[in-house]
């Protein structure tokens, strides 16, 4: 039993320095190399050592030659992504203004075509007179003369002041159930209205656009003032009257395509046609009556255009050249006369009362020249003017005959002459201002 034990003890001691062994030359083993291992290192490093400065200048080398990369990129980048963003740009607004363009071009090409079908189909409506096929299209009238400011009868013409109203019917223009509408004249059709004895400047007061009404109706207004020509005849100045007329003329429309009718006025249906005003500015001229009505145009034969207008009768105030003209005229005849009165033994005094009244007269018709208009025939006043002239003058050749006589020793003769030419020369003069003043 103890022999046992101590052989089991002996064993565990064997096993026991066996490992120890084991662990010596293991820890020898280690020593040995690291030993081995440091000597290594340090041979590595004494060369490291030496190639240190050629690492650390190739790491150098690469770190700028990465950073340089990195910055040739990054400009490379930003200048590609500028001048891609720029093309971009560029393209895009060429493309846009391209498209802008012909988006503009379609919308003027667009407004053009609408404005040319528009333009056509307006003109087509303002050339082509309403219902064309019935036959004459019918325009009623009405023509107011507001006020005549002036005769020239020298000059042959008048200064007027006229108001006009036509109206038509244009189905056209019809739009049931719509408010009255405002529309340039020339932007439908009319009648082309214009005044066929103007003179000068005739000028309008009202805007140049029509009322057109649900059913079609057109009503036109304008008021035109300015001169008008009138050709007179002054033969019976100043005991004279003559008719004025105002004429319309439809441009381009004879009698066969247009029809001028009298309108009604609508607040006094009296009145049709038209009318003119009680009180004028005339001062020297009277209206005896006047007419509208419609007046075709023919200024020659082949020419018979459709129109209309207003006429007038007026007759000159006589009163004023009866007191301006005809009596100081009178009283220089009669002063004359005195020269029969004055005893033949003054033939001094006779002579020169019968030369102071020649004188006279002939200063009194420079004077009345200019209240005379130049015609190149003879008026009324101009035929008393001479005759008063003549009898003047021929009083003179009496005195001075009945003087000469009166030398020669023929009292009885002379005393005859005297007596007849108190007596001849106031019955001409009486004939001559009797026919002047009551024919």
């Amino acid at each position: 039993m103890a022999e046992f034990r101590s052989s089991r003890w002996f064993s565990t001691v064997q096993r026991s320095l066996s490992l120890l062994a084991v662990l010596v030359g293991m820890a020898l083993y280690s020593a040995e190399g690291f030993c081995a291992l440091s000597g290594a290192q340090a041979m590595e490093g004494q060369s490291t050592g030496q190639s240190a400065e050629a690492v650390a200048d190739r790491a150098a080398e690469r770190a700028v030659e990465k950073s340089v990369e990195k910055a040739v990129e990054k400009a490379v980048e930003k200048s590609v992504e500028k001048a891609v963003e720029k093309a971009v740009e560029k393209s895009v607004e060429k493309s846009v203004e391209k498209a802008a363009e012909k988006a503009a071009e379609k919308a003027v090409e667009r407004v053009v075509e609408e404005a040319a079908v528009e333009s056509s189909l307006q003109a087509e409506q303002t050339a082509k007179r309403p219902d064309e096929w019935r036959g004459p299209t019918r325009v009623y009238f009405l023509v107011f003369v507001i006020d005549v400011d002036a005769i020239d009868d020298a000059n042959q013409n008048f200064t007027s002041n006229v108001y006009i109203r036509l109206r038509w019917e244009d189905r056209r223009l019809a739009k049931p159930g719509a408010a009255v509408r405002q529309i340039p004249l020339e932007s439908v059709w009319n009648p082309r209205v214009l005044i066929a004895n103007r003179t000068g400047l005739v000028s309008k007061s009202l805007p140049d656009v029509v009322q057109v009404e649900a059913d079609g109706t057109v009503i036109y207004h304008q008021r035109y003032t300015g001169g008008f020509s009138q050709p007179m005849r002054l033969s019976e100045f100043p005991k004279d009257k003559h008719t004025f007329v105002v004429q319309f003329v439809g441009t381009g429309y004879g009698v066969d395509q247009l029809q001028f009718i009298a309108d009604e006025y609508p607040f006094d249906t009296s009145i049709r046609g038209g009318s003119m005003a009680d009180e004028l500015s005339l001062t020297d001229w009277k209206v005896l009556e006047y007419e509208a009505l419609a007046m075709t145009y023919q200024p020659i034969k082949a020419v018979r255009a459709a129109g209309f207008g207003i006429r007038f009768v007026a007759q000159r105030q006589f009163a004023y050249y009866l007191w301006q003209v005809v009596l100081p005229m009178s009283v220089v005849v009669v002063m004359s006369w005195a020269a029969f009165w004055v005893g033949r033994d003054n033939i001094g005094v006779r002579i020169g009362v019968a030369t102071s009244s020649v004188l006279t007269l002939i200063a009194n018709r420079f004077v009345f020249a200019s209240l005379l208009p130049r015609l190149p025939y003879m008026t009324r006043m101009d035929y008393f003017t001479v005759g008063s002239t003549l009898l003047v003058f021929l009083a003179l050749i009496m005195v001075v005959l009945i003087a000469f006589l009166e030398t020669s020793l023929r009292e009885r003769f002379t005393a005859r002459l005297d007596l007849f030419s108190r007596g001849a020369f106031p019955a001409a003069f009486a004939l001559l201002l009797g026919w002047f003043l009551l024919s």
